[in-house]
C-alpha cells in the first residue's frame, strides 16, 4: 500500500472501529515522521470541555421555528416589539440545543415536538436560557435559568 496516496485509498465511510488507525504526520512543520493513531486513543484525548461553535441563530417574533442545524439560538422579541411563539422539531440522538432570550420586547413560547415534563418552554426576560438533550426520541432539559416548562 505503499505506492498509493491518501486520496486514492478506499472511503471507510461510517463503518469506523475504535480499534481502527488514522494516519498522522508528527511534527509537520520541523521534522515529519509518519506515525499512527488509533481512533480509540483520538476520541480518549478530546478535552471534556468541548465547545459548541458556529453562529448563532437569531430568531425574532416573525421566526415561527427554533432550527436544529445551529447549537445556539437566540430570541430577540424585540425586533418587532412583540410576543413570540415558535416551534422546536425532533432533534438527532445526543444532540444538545441552547436557546436563550437576549432582547425582551415580550415573551417567547416554544412549543417542541415533544419535550420530556412538558409541552412548552416560556422565556419571559433577557437571560432567560434553557438547554436541551435530544435522546430517546425527546428533547431532555438539563438546565434551565428563568425560563419555566408547562
Amino acid at each position: 500500500m505503499a505506492d498509493k496516496k491518501i486520496t486514492a485509498l478506499t472511503d471507510l465511510g461510517d463503518s469506523i472501529a475504535s480499534e481502527d488507525l488514522l494516519h498522522v504526520i508528527d511534527d509537520p512543520s520541523g521534522n515529519p515522521v509518519n506515525k499512527r493513531i488509533s481512533v480509540e486513543d483520538v476520541f480518549n484525548n478530546i478535552p471534556t470541555w468541548i465547545g459548541l461553535d458556529g453562529s448563532a441563530q437569531v430568531i425574532d417574533d416573525t421566526t415561527t421555528a427554533v432550527n436544529i442545524t445551529t447549537s445556539i439560538t437566540h430570541i430577540d422579541t424585540n425586533t418587532a416589539g412583540g410576543a413570540h411563539a415558535a416551534g422546536l422539531g425532533n432533534g438527532n440522538n445526543g444532540q444538545v440545543k441552547i436557546i436563550t432570550m437576549i432582547d425582551d420586547g415580550g415573551d417567547s413560547v416554544i412549543t417542541p415536538t415533544s419535550l420530556a415534563g412538558g409541552s412548552t418552554i416560556t422565556f419571559t426576560d433577557v437571560g432567560d436560557t434553557v438547554t436541551l438533550c435530544f435522546t430517546n426520541s425527546t428533547w431532555v432539559v438539563i438546565g434551565i435559568h428563568g425560563a419555566t416548562i408547562a
